[in-house]
């Protein structure tokens, strides 16, 4: 079952794209050759960015871009077919609707198999839902071709070249990494994965703000960036982010989990102290402190004998006899 796992998806993507490919040929139709396109491009992606998150960043980047100029040059491919057959009504018709059905059967087949299979290693999401879009995208193929047989001829081209111009945002989205792909809503499910690893999580971690979850080429992508209480050195940085990225992605299997540590903004910032400041502010202080008291001037104040009412412990105790007058 394992290998059943591994190489059905590449298996169904590969059936379908022979059958299009087949019709394309026969039929001469550029709507078929631009679907069976994008069904390469969809695969390319899942094989150049796979949702496996330990894979190396270096080499995932490289092929991402290796992807993206071939998904590119397809995509260049599907639009000139497209354009070359014409607005017309293919006399083939019939073969390109069939080749479609058959296509989406094919990828729906294999979608159903797998998930209801025992795998050891389970469908992700990811790789379901690509084999969903390309069952889709052999189904407006077909319906294409029903409605410029029934409705209006030009339909196919457009068909053709819309395929072509999803191709080429496929290689777009694959060239820039992070930044492109088709943005949703978090799901409640991944809002808690990523709250409750803050709340059992490093202490200086006190909230988190702008969670996006993309999904770009084979992968999706969770980024999200945690608000730190007071600065830290960067080594802890460095672990506060390993142990967070560790505890989402144990929760969400599924997702690349990318987390970026900052500085909360409404944190109480204050500077950290100066040791050799301190000690030298600590010795001014002190030597203010044996200073003796300056002198009180001119005549002011009491003599060396004389003593203050103000304190009359200082008094002398012995009485003083007076004179007799």
């Amino acid at each position: 079952m394992r290998r059943l796992g591994q190489g059905a998806l590449p298996a169904a993507f590969a059936a379908a794209g022979l059958v299009l490919l087949a019709a394309a040929l026969i039929a001469g139709s550029g709507s078929a050759l631009a679907a069976a396109a994008l069904l390469a491009v969809l695969l390319l992606a899942l094989v150049a960015d796979p949702p496996a998150p330990a894979r190396d960043p270096r080499r995932r980047a490289s092929g991402r871009l290796a992807a993206a100029a071939v998904a590119l040059a397809l995509a260049v491919v599907g639009v000139v077919a497209s354009l070359a057959e014409g607005f017309g009504l293919n006399p083939d018709w019939p073969l390109v609707a069939g080749a479609g059905g058959v296509g989406a059967g094919l990828l729906a087949i294999a979608a159903l198999g797998l998930r209801r299979a025992g795998l050891e290693r389970p469908v992700l999401g990811s790789e379901r839902t690509a084999l969903l879009r390309a069952a889709a995208i052999c189904l407006a193929l077909a319906a294409g071709a029903l409605t410029a047989a029934y409705v209006l001829p030009a339909v196919d081209a457009v068909v053709g070249i819309a395929f072509g111009l999803l191709a080429a945002l496929e290689g777009v989205a694959l060239a820039r990494p992070g930044g492109a792909g088709l943005r949703r809503v978090p799901t409640p499910q991944e809002t808690g994965a990523v709250e409750a690893a803050i709340i059992h999580g490093p202490p200086e971690v006190a909230g988190h703000r702008r969670l996006v979850v993309r999904s770009t080429g084979g992968a999706q992508y969770l980024s999200v960036e945690v608000l730190l209480r007071r600065p830290v050195a960067p080594g802890r940085a460095e672990a506060i982010r390993e142990h967070l990225q560790h505890a989402v992605k144990q929760a969400l299997p599924e997702l690349v989990v990318d987390v970026r540590p900052v500085l909360d903004p409404h944190a109480s910032v204050t500077q950290a102290p100066d040791p050799t400041r301190s000690y030298e502010d600590a010795t001014e202080l002190l030597d203010d402190a044996t200073q003796p008291l300056p002198a009180a001037p001119g005549d002011d104040g009491p003599g060396p004998d004389e003593v203050l009412r103000s304190a009359p412990w200082r008094q002398d105790p012995t009485p003083t006899r007076r004179s007799p007058s």
